[in-house]
């Protein structure tokens, strides 16, 4: 199970990174694609996972711990394997066959998410948002929640093989960390 809930949380986080990807331009009429570095490496951990990252208490989503957000809904939504992945990202598994993947973005608001897939905007709780289906394959689903109108929690769901269990995922989880975003 560790080993499958790892697989589909990196894939989960190379969908978030083709997600907030954009483009630059060197020259009016001649776009780029932005080129960003990063080293990372993954630890599986046991369930509950704790950060070293500050509570999720304070009023930015700089702050913002999404293994503790993540842990905080487990027992609510019966989320499995919570552990955190690449990049400041947390995933857990929601079935044998789904999981799902938050990522806090303090400077990036919902209108930043970078076109692709079947986009619509949608509302989360009182929050505004945007559903990607098939954000970056065809069973992922992408919801970026707005914390601020410059900052938002992306939720990756990703599915073995249904689009609408991947975004049903992924929806719930959004809908059960809307109001523990900050302001």
């Amino acid at each position: 199970m560790i080993k499958g809930l790892s697989a589909r949380v990196v894939l989960t986080v190379v969908v978030l990174g083709a997600v907030v990807a954009g483009c630059s331009t060197k020259e009016p009429g001649d776009a780029s694609a932005v080129t960003t570095t990063a080293t990372s490496t993954t630890t599986e951990k046991a369930s509950p996972t704790t950060s070293t990252k500050p509570s999720n208490g304070a009023d930015s989503l700089a702050d913002f711990d999404e293994c503790e957000v993540l842990n905080s809904i487990a027992s609510q939504l019966n989320l499995t394997d919570v552990e955190e992945g690449i990049g400041d990202t947390c995933g857990a598994s929601v079935s044998a066959s789904a999981s799902v993947t938050i990522k806090g973005h303090p400077d990036l608001g919902v209108d930043d998410v970078v076109p692709g897939g079947q986009q619509s905007d949608i509302t989360i709780g009182s929050r505004k948002a945007k559903m990607v289906k098939q954000s970056t394959t065809q069973t992922s689903c992408l919801i970026a929640v707005e914390a601020t109108p410059t900052s938002r929690v992306d939720v990756a769901g990703s599915a073995n093989a249904s689009l609408d269990e991947s975004c049903a995922a992924a929806t719930a989880v959004a809908e059960a960390i809307a109001s523990k975003l900050p302001k």
